[in-house]
């Protein structure tokens, strides 16, 4: 299933609050789809070894796989609407303006 989708199916699947332990038996095996990859990975592959033994909801539990994903399922890396590129931001650069000639 694509990333978008997995919030909806952890709500129809799970009745909350449910153990860590029967998150991975009953829907460990559920593939999730990485956006711009060819691979896709499993729920108890993502939060096998997270430490948590609970969740009280479908949010919860959803944050908690959107925090363990690999780098494949991370959109532009580095990307910031807000300002300039950050290899930019990494390079010497001089205030033009203080130049003289």
């Amino acid at each position: 299933m694509k990333i978008d989708e997995l919030q909806a199916f952890l709500e129809d699947e799970l009745s909350y609050s449910v153990s860590h332990a029967s998150v991975l038996s009953q829907v460990g095996s559920a593939e999730i789809e990485a956006p711009d990859a060819d691979e896709t990975a499993t729920i108890s592959t993502i939060i096998d070894d997270v430490g948590q033994e609970s969740y009280d909801s479908a949010d919860e539990l959803f944050a908690t796989v959107l925090g363990n994903v690999n780098d494949d399922y991370i959109g532009r890396k580095f990307y910031d609407d807000r300002g300039g590129n950050p290899i930019d931001e990494l390079t010497d650069r001089r205030d033009e303006t203080e130049m003289s000639f």
